[in-house]
C-alpha cells in the first residue's frame, strides 16, 4: 500500500510540474518563437489559518485546570496531524505557512513555517516536540498557550 501511495505522489507531483512547465512554453501562445521559458526551480508554498478545535463535550464538566490542559493537548495533537496529512494529501506543495487561532478570544497561539524536506521529525517525541522541530513556534506551560502576537511584534522590531 504504501509503495502506491509514493507512486500517486510522484505522478501527481509529476503533473504539476508538467503543467508549469506548459504554462511556460511561449510558443504555444501563437508566438514564432520555439523557444520558451525554461524551468530551472519551482517552490509551491500554501498559506492556511485555522481554529484550533475546542475539547470535546464530555470534558467540559472537568476543572479548569484539566480543561485547559486537555485544549493544549488537543491543539497540538490537532496540528501536528493537520501538517502531516496536509503534505500527504498535496504533494505539490513544498512549504507550509500556518497560523492556528483560539476561536473566542482570535488570539494567534501558534505559527510558523514548515518545509517539506525537512526532515520527519521522531515519531517518539510527544506532539509539541515534534512541531517545535518543524519550525512551530508557541508558547505554553502545558495548561495554556500564550499569545504570540508580543513575539511577532518582537521579531518585527
Amino acid at each position: 500500500m504504501r509503495d502506491l501511495k509514493n507512486a500517486l505522489w510522484m505522478v501527481g507531483r509529476s503533473r504539476y510540474r508538467s503543467r508549469t512547465e506548459r504554462a511556460l512554453a511561449l510558443h504555444l501562445r501563437g508566438e514564432a518563437r520555439r523557444d520558451g521559458l525554461k524551468l530551472k526551480s519551482m517552490n509551491t508554498r500554501l498559506e492556511i489559518e485555522w481554529y484550533a478545535r475546542d475539547i470535546h463535550p464530555w470534558d467540559r464538566d472537568d476543572s479548569q485546570e484539566k480543561r485547559s490542559a486537555l485544549f493544549v493537548r488537543g491543539s497540538l495533537d490537532d496540528t501536528d496531524a493537520a501538517i502531516t496529512r496536509l503534505f500527504q494529501t498535496l504533494p505539490e506543495i513544498d512549504v507550509i505557512e500556518l497560523t492556528v487561532l483560539q476561536q473566542h478570544s482570535e488570539c494567534t497561539i501558534m505559527a510558523g513555517t514548515v518545509n517539506r524536506s525537512a526532515v520527519a521529525p521522531d515519531s517518539r517525541l510527544s506532539a509539541g516536540m515534534r512541531l517545535w522541530q518543524r519550525g512551530i513556534k508557541y508558547h505554553s506551560d502545558g495548561f495554556r498557550f500564550e499569545p504570540l502576537a508580543s513575539i511577532r511584534q518582537e521579531e518585527s522590531v
